[in-house]
C-alpha cells in the first residue's frame, strides 16, 4: 500500500472552498485541521497518520487524497512517486489548480500534457511502473500532480480510484461549450456522462430520455447529439435550434409545455431509459417531481441537478442524497462537476 501521510488534499471549484471545509468538518470533526488554502485547493493536517485507503468523502471536492507535499522539480516528483508506490503500478494525472469557469483552455492543456509526457518518461526510466494511458479502473492508484499556474511547481497527491470518483485528470473533461448551444446545461450533461464513463461515442444512441426543466435546451442538445431522443417538460420557451434538429439515428425532441408538477397522467414515452432534471427549484421540490416521474417511467439512468443556494441547503446535502437514494435504480452518487456553480449532480444507474 502506498506510504501513509499526515496531510490530505482536495481540489474543488473556485468559490466552493468553504463548502468543502464545512463538509469535511462535519464528516471528520477534530481529526483534520485545515492547513492551507488557495483558490480551488485545500489541504488538512491529520492528528494521526492516514493510509491511502482514507477517503475524504466530499461531494464538493473534485479530486481528493493523501498529500505528499510540494514538488519543485521533476526529480523531486519522481522521488515522491517512488516512495509512495515502490513497485506498484499507478496512473499519472497532471492538471492545473487554476480552472476558469469556462474550462481549461487548449494552450494550458498542451503545456501540461507536454510536461506530463516528459515526467512519465523520466519515471519509467527510473524504474517506476506507470499504467498505459487510459482511464483508471476500480482499485487502481493515481498520482495527482496539481500544477500551479505561475511557478509550474505542483502539489503531489495520491488517491485510489473507485466508481464514485471521476476517472479523468483533475475531474476535468476536455469539453467545450458549442457556440450554438442554447445554454450551459450542455456542459452539465456532458460532464456527468464523462464522470460515469457514459461518454463513449454511441454509448447512448437509440435511447429515450425524459427531461424535467429542459428550457432553453442545452442539456437536450447534448443528448440529441448523442443519438438520444428527448421528451422535454418545461413551460419555458425552447431554442428554435431544437425544433428541426435530428440527432444520430433520427433522434428528435418532443416538447411538453407543462410544469413538472402537473404531469399527472399525461402520456409519457414508453421505454424511457434516462431521466434528467435541471429545475431551478428547491431540492425537496425537485426530488418530489423526479420521484413521481421515476415511479412512472422506471428509467435506468438518473441525472439530477440539485441547486444549493445557501449554506443551509449545503449542510442538508446528505439528507437530499438519502431521499434520492430511496427511488434511485442503483447506487446513489453525488458530485460537484466543473460546470456547476452552487449546485451538484445526483446520479444513479441500474
Amino acid at each position: 500500500m502506498p506510504v501513509a501521510s499526515s496531510f490530505v488534499f482536495a481540489t474543488c471549484n473556485a468559490g466552493s472552498e468553504s463548502a468543502v471545509k464545512a463538509e469535511v468538518a462535519r464528516a471528520h470533526g477534530p481529526l483534520l485541521t485545515p492547513a492551507f488554502m488557495r483558490p480551488g485547493l485545500i489541504t488538512w493536517k491529520s492528528r494521526e497518520p492516514l493510509d491511502a485507503a482514507f477517503d475524504l468523502g466530499s461531494t464538493f471536492a473534485r479530486v481528493s487524497g493523501l498529500s505528499l507535499g510540494i514538488s519543485k522539480s521533476t526529480d523531486h516528483l519522481v522521488g515522491l512517486a517512488a516512495g509512495a508506490f515502490g513497485a506498484r503500478s499507478f496512473h499519472l494525472h497532471a492538471f492545473p489548480r487554476d480552472v476558469p469557469e469556462e474550462g481549461v483552455g487548449d494552450e494550458t492543456w498542451s503545456r501540461i500534457d507536454s510536461s506530463r509526457d516528459r515526467i512519465s518518461a523520466e519515471m519509467i526510466q527510473a524504474g517506476l511502473h506507470l499504467h498505459e494511458p487510459r482511464r483508471p479502473g476500480a482499485g487502481e492508484w493515481v498520482l495527482d500532480a496539481i500544477v500551479e499556474p505561475d511557478t509550474g511547481h505542483c502539489l503531489a497527491g495520491v488517491h485510489r480510484h473507485q466508481a464514485a470518483r471521476h476517472p479523468l485528470a483533475g475531474a476535468l473533461p476536455r469539453i467545450a461549450l458549442p457556440p450554438e448551444s442554447p445554454s450551459r446545461a450542455f456542459l452539465k450533461i456532458e460532464q456527468a456522462l464523462a464522470w460515469q464513463n457514459l461518454d463513449a461515442e454511441g454509448a447512448l444512441a437509440g435511447l429515450h430520455a425524459l427531461e424535467l426543466g429542459c428550457a432553453p435546451g442545452g442539456g437536450t442538445y447534448a443528448l440529441l447529439r448523442r443519438g438520444v431522443s428527448v421528451t422535454g417538460v418545461d413551460t419555458g420557451a425552447m431554442s428554435p435550434l431544437l425544433a428541426a434538429f435530428t440527432g444520430p439515428g433520427g433522434a428528435r425532441f418532443t416538447h411538453l409545455p407543462v410544469p413538472a408538477g402537473a404531469l399527472g397522467d399525461h402520456p409519457l414515452p414508453k421505454q424511457t431509459a434516462i431521466l434528467v432534471s435541471d429545475m431551478n427549484l428547491a431540492p425537496p421540490a425537485v426530488l418530489k417531481y423526479v420521484e413521481a416521474a421515476q415511479r412512472r417511467v422506471r428509467a435506468r439512468i438518473l441525472i439530477v441537478t440539485i441547486k444549493l443556494n445557501d449554506r443551509v441547503m449545503e449542510s442538508r446535502l446528505p439528507e437530499y442524497l438519502s431521499s434520492f437514494a430511496r427511488f434511485a435504480p442503483g447506487p446513489a452518487r453525488a458530485v460537484q462537476l466543473q460546470a456547476h456553480r452552487r449546485e451538484v449532480c445526483f446520479f444513479s444507474r441500474s
